[in-house]
């Protein structure tokens, strides 16, 4: 199997995208998914998306997809409708930017909400209008709204919630694993069969089996080799993004043996 692995950008928030794209040229990847985090690159800013399609052009990149702006108080399941529609607004920028540069697939959170102390039902059916409205638009775009497996303690991150929202979502949504969510929630064969045929992407990172490490491939407990015979059976053919933490050091470094990794993991 000829796995396609590309890289997160966003995974160094705090530097600029440009500086990311860089060293993970430099790693020989040719593919990346775009990060938005304040520091590191704006989807609001022309400016910065015209900068951002020069140097995909320049190294020869192909910008597969783009995570979309969340957190605080853009966040999808929010009850008070401005937030909401603030949030809603925030992902229709980063697809116009990614559109610009000639990316497709728009990445997106659920929620970031913890679940206790909620009101879950609300929550959830506020998702899915949510996501509804993001993908009539996003289809009309020409791009596909990809919704990512959340953290296990989210809402949202129950098997069975992300079951209720992809059922009423239209066909075209897609579906982006993470495997270390699902790892930590150790849910990736039920999200796996949850999704289907809606599977496109996944989000490849490792962890200690306590918290979001966000490791490279191999360095937590992340058995790869059962989710790379799974992904086979799914006849996966789309983009595994390695979305890793920053490094202190080389950056480049780190993509190089994290690919590297990988591919000697995967069947």
């Amino acid at each position: 199997m000829s796995w396609r692995i590309g890289a997160s950008t966003g995974c160094c928030a705090d530097r600029p995208v440009l500086e990311v794209l860089d060293a993970i040229h430099g790693a020989g990847i040719d593919a990346v998914e775009v990060g938005t985090p304040p520091r590191h690159f704006d989807p609001w800013r022309e400016d910065e998306v015209r900068a951002l399609r020069d140097r995909l052009e320049r190294h020869a990149i192909r910008p597969i997809s783009i995570h979309a702006p969340f957190g605080g108080l853009l966040d999808l399941s929010d009850p008070n409708p401005h937030h909401r529609h603030a949030a809603i607004g925030a992902i229709l920028t980063a697809a116009a930017a990614i559109k610009d540069v000639g990316g497709r697939n728009v990445v997106v959170h659920t929620s970031d909400v913890t679940r206790d102390g909620q009101d879950v039902s609300l929550r959830l059916r506020l998702i899915q209008e949510s996501l509804q409205v993001l993908a009539r638009i996003c289809d009309h775009m020409g791009l596909v709204l990809t919704v990512e497996s959340p953290l296990p303690h989210l809402i949202g991150g129950r098997a069975e919630e992300f079951a209720w929202i992809l059922e009423r979502l239209p066909p075209e949504v897609a579906v982006c694993l993470d495997t270390g969510h699902t790892t930590l929630g150790q849910q990736w064969r039920r999200f796996l069969d949850i999704s289907k045929n809606r599977l496109r992407h996944i989000h490849a990172n490792d962890n200690h089996g306590r918290f979001d490490d966000h490791l490279p491939p191999g360095e937590g407990v992340v058995d790869w080799h059962a989710i790379g015979r799974d992904l086979l059976d799914a006849q996966f053919d789309g983009w595994i993004m390695l979305e890793l933490q920053c490094p202190t050091a080389s950056i480049a470094g780190q993509f190089t043996r994290a690919v590297a990794h990988l591919r000697t993991r995967l069947p």
